[in-house]
């Protein structure tokens, strides 16, 4: 009997890996997008949980917060991940980028007050976004074979 072999197309199997601009690209917009969708979802859940339970009414700003800084969080983990170097720096990109946004956003919108409310949460952007940069920095490279 006689044994075939199969033959790969060099072009069908074989992907570019692109250009370094490229990936980077495709690393923040990843990091964006995984960042924005983990607080939407929670964001959705806390929603779900302040009309369904008797929770005060003022801790809708804490929560929002929290869950603000777990979107940057994730966002900068992401980034740190699809970079591979200068952790704690993309993650304080990551946290730095949704500060300004919230920033911008409030003065568009003519209230850009500085109350301790307003800066705490621009400071646990930014420090959460470096926290999801320092969390893959510390978990511990893979061991080979």
């Amino acid at each position: 009997m006689e044994k075939f072999k199969l033959k790969r197309s060099a072009a069908g199997h074989v992907r570019k890996a692109g250009t370094p601009q490229q990936k980077l690209l495709f690393a923040v917009l990843r990091a964006f997008l995984s960042g924005i969708g983990a607080a939407l979802l929670l964001l959705a859940a806390g929603a779900a949980a302040f009309a369904a339970l008797p929770l005060p009414a003022a801790a809708v700003r804490p929560a929002a917060c929290l869950i603000a800084g777990i979107g940057a969080a994730v966002s900068g983990a992401v980034l740190a991940v699809g970079i591979g170097r200068q952790r704690l720096l993309c993650g304080l990109g990551c946290g730095a980028f949704y500060a300004a946004c919230l920033a911008a956003a409030s003065a568009v919108s003519g209230e850009l007050a500085l109350t301790d409310a307003n800066i705490a949460l621009l400071c646990v952007l930014a420090f959460s976004g470096m926290f999801g940069g320092v969390l893959t920095a510390l978990r511990s490279a893979p061991r080979a074979g």
